[in-house]
């Protein structure tokens, strides 16, 4: 997973988590349904690249 840019995945993270903090201050179900999924996905992402990063030291 080198290519993908570990900014880019946390950035991306935290927008989605915003949106769904969005969609619950609004009561948007299919909102909601829709960022949980993107923000589940994403913190899979980010588990997997950590898992594939080399140990430090």
């Amino acid at each position: 997973m080198n290519t993908i840019d570990k900014n880019a995945v946390d950035e991306a993270t935290a927008q989605a988590f915003k949106e769904v903090r969005t969609a619950m201050d609004t009561s948007s179900e299919k909102s909601l349904r829709m960022y949980t999924e993107a923000l589940t996905a994403l913190l899979e992402l980010r588990k997997a690249m950590t898992a594939d990063a080399p140990p430090r030291g």
